[in-house]
């Protein structure tokens, strides 16, 4: 796609849901600028090593496989029946999308959209007029482009909960980072030195939580001296709740397994319910750490040569610190997306005009969201953007 024309709109982020908002651009003809801070499916990368919880077909969008079979790119795809992994999903997928000729050389990579505003902001401005104004930062350049409409794909992984009571640091926390994982590192291949015949301490109770503590067990099976502590906050008898005719079947497995191990003791794992983290501190000769916690109202100390604090993730609120965004003020969200029940049906709408947030950020603090709502997402806001209001320039 020739994008040599003044672009309409930005998109902000260069997961599957921003190839997404990318093609659909494509597809409608609409000039747009497209951002990544890093390297396209970079979030997907972290955890490539890791089993997608559902089929590869689930992952997909029609319009990205119609594009691909038009450019004869579908070789390095996985079966559509297949459990995809998170790298295989990116250079099976994203990667190959990135070369076919509606997409070919818009990505810009490397350009970090740091702050965002209206062009005119005042603060006694009851109504806010012109367009976006986006800072970006590609190493020391700097420089401000400004777009009628943005479309925010960012994300959450970049932005981790701590493991404090309250959803802030616990004390020592941030002294003890380098000891603390928080992500599902490869635990069986390239981070395998980390965590074989070492005594770990795994914080959480989703699902993200349950695929560590069962890498963990499959590992102390080779190397018998590794030992899990698996801290969690309910009090229930299992630690992972598990979803009633869970439409995923791989990811109720994990919970199933983890749940079991915990349950027996086995696989060299403990599970300690009600817990809550109260400090992190260095262990002796500065080895290892040290996780003070409450455990059913009892103080516990817990030494450990690593931490897997898997607490959730949550959205960043500093690119649009400057916008009048409205969120949920528990689950970090926009009120559209929470219906009276209260139930979870997150559109791209925010409280700014033009301004639309898709993929999991649109989900804030919670939990569920899946690709295929980011990818329906998309569609609505360009629809909704183009619907009667057509996305105009403001004049020089």
């Amino acid at each position: 796609m020739s994008n040599d024309a003044q672009p309409r709109l930005a998109i902000i982020g260069a997961g599957p849901v921003g190839f997404e908002a990318a093609l659909l651009c494509a597809a409608r003809k609409i000039p747009f600028a497209w951002y990544e801070r890093g390297q396209p499916g970079e979030h997907l990368a972290v955890w490539g090593h890791l089993e997608t919880h559902g089929a590869f077909s689930t992952l997909v969008s029609q319009a990205g496989m119609e594009a691909l079979a038009r450019a004869k790119l579908t070789e390095w795809l996985p079966s559509p029946g297949s459990q995809a992994t998170g790298k295989s999903w990116v250079e099976g997928y994203l990667l190959p999308l990135a070369e076919t000729p509606e997409l070919s050389g818009i990505l810009k990579s490397g350009i970090d959209v740091v702050a965002a505003s209206r062009f005119s902001s005042l603060r006694e401005d009851d109504q806010r007029t012109g367009g976006f104004l986006l800072h970006l930062r590609q190493g020391t350049a700097e420089s401000v482009v400004e777009f009628p409409a943005v479309i925010d794909c960012t994300g959450v992984l970049a932005q981790p909960r701590p493991m404090g009571r309250g959803g802030i640091s616990a004390p020592g926390e941030s002294s003890c980072r380098d000891k603390v994982a928080y992500f599902v590192e490869d635990i069986l291949g390239a981070d395998k030195d980390k965590y074989a015949g070492k005594s770990i301490v795994v914080v959480g109770g989703g699902i993200s939580a349950a695929s560590a503590v069962n890498l963990l067990a499959e590992l102390a099976k080779s190397h018998q001296s590794t030992w899990v502590t698996w801290l969690v906050r309910r009090e229930d008898s299992l630690p992972v709740r598990r979803q009633v005719h869970d439409p995923m079947p791989w990811r109720d497995k994990i919970a199933a397994m983890a749940n079991h191990l915990a349950a027996r003791g086995s696989g060299n794992v403990e599970c300690h319910g009600g817990c809550w983290i109260d400090s992190l501190r260095p262990g002796n000769n500065n080895q290892g750490v040290v996780v003070t916690a409450s455990v059913k109202g009892i103080s516990r100390s817990f030494e450990a040569d690593r931490v897997v604090s898997l607490c959730g993730y949550q959205p960043s609120k500093q690119l649009t610190r400057e916008l009048r965004i409205a969120f949920d003020p528990v689950l970090d969200l926009p009120p559209t997306g929470l219906l009276p029940d209260p139930v979870l049906s997150p559109g791209p709408v925010t409280s700014e005009p033009g301004w639309y947030t898709i993929g999991s950020k649109s989900y804030g603090r919670a939990s569920g969201f899946l690709v295929s709502t980011g990818y329906r997402q998309a569609a609505l806001a360009l629809a909704r953007e183009l619907d009667g209001k057509p996305l105009k320039r403001r004049a020089s």
